[in-house]
């Protein structure tokens, strides 16, 4: 019997942090409420949040994250938001407590200049964590504030060009625009790190949750389970999952796949009936 997405999506397990990791704690960001939207086509941008009436809207708790991004945007410095703002983006309901930027790769130390210059200094890398550590070796930390860091990464890190990336209202200011990935692009990017690495090394960890959130809440438009009334397991049957996954794959079908992305497009099917399928994915 195939294992559905949604069984597997779990917070990430980490190390112990050590005592650098722990001078680096997150603020809790509370976002705007989200409409239901139905999966869109590959041309159709993501949800943006100016589209929700006012009245719908919950205060931003980060204006510290806000001056950062309006430094860097002011500066020309494209920014294109990654990790649990994309997850939220898409439907899923993730608290935001770490903030990641990706900059084209040639504005990465710019990008930090104008950070440090606005008086959020770059700080020691933490060490000695398996979940998170060669996604720490490859970015820049920033503090912006005594608890929320922010993690600038080259573009080429996470598998992304610009060319990849749509115009979207920033999740923490609404008067300001950045770039998020095109769905189909960040899933072929998430693929090309599984296919590129082996399979017991710790980079892809945090590359399947982050694959995980991504078909299973937009792409299978999956809901939480309300287990504040005791819900705890999904009654979906087997016949019914995979006809959703039919629909699903029809859907995506109609993305605009580059030259050569059509066999993503088989992976994506394989993982989305059975996710174990994942757990043996490399070409290394």
């Amino acid at each position: 019997m195939a294992l559905p997405l949604q069984e597997l999506i779990s917070p990430p397990q980490e190390d112990n942090p050590t005592a650098q990791e722990t001078s680096l704690p997150h603020d809790e960001i509370s976002l705007p409420h989200r409409e239901e939207t139905s999966l869109s086509k590959e041309e159709a941008s993501p949800p943006e949040e100016e589209t929700l009436s006012r009245q719908h809207r919950a205060p931003i708790h980060a204006p510290i994250v806000r001056v950062a991004a309006k430094a860097l945007v002011e500066k020309n410095i494209p920014i294109v938001e990654y990790g649990e703002q994309i997850q939220w983006r898409y439907g899923d309901p993730v608290v935001l407590l770490r903030v990641e930027w990706a900059v084209p790769d040639e504005l990465l130390s710019l990008a930090s200049e104008i950070l440090s210059g606005q008086g959020f200094p770059s700080v020691p890398l933490p060490t000695g964590v398996a979940y998170n550590g060669e996604w720490y070796r490859g970015c820049i930390i920033h503090r912006l504030g005594e608890r929320c860091p922010v993690y600038l990464y080259p573009l080429s890190f996470v598998g992304l060009e610009l060319q990849d990336t749509c115009e979207v209202t920033s999740t923490f200011d609404h008067t300001l625009k950045i770039l998020t990935p095109k769905p189909s692009k960040y899933m072929v990017s998430l693929l090309r790190h599984l296919l590129n690495h082996p399979l017991d090394e710790s980079f892809t960890l945090r590359v399947k949750d982050d694959l995980l959130s991504f078909m299973c809440f937009y792409i299978l438009r999956e809901k939480p389970l309300n287990t504040k009334d005791g819900e705890c397991d999904d009654d979906e049957n087997e016949e019914d999952y995979q006809n959703r996954v039919g629909e699903a794959v029809r859907e995506m079908e109609t993305w605009d796949w580059g030259p050569g992305e059509k066999d993503y497009l088989r992976i994506s099917e394989s993982i989305l009936r059975d996710c174990r399928t994942m757990d043996q994915l490399t070409s290394c």
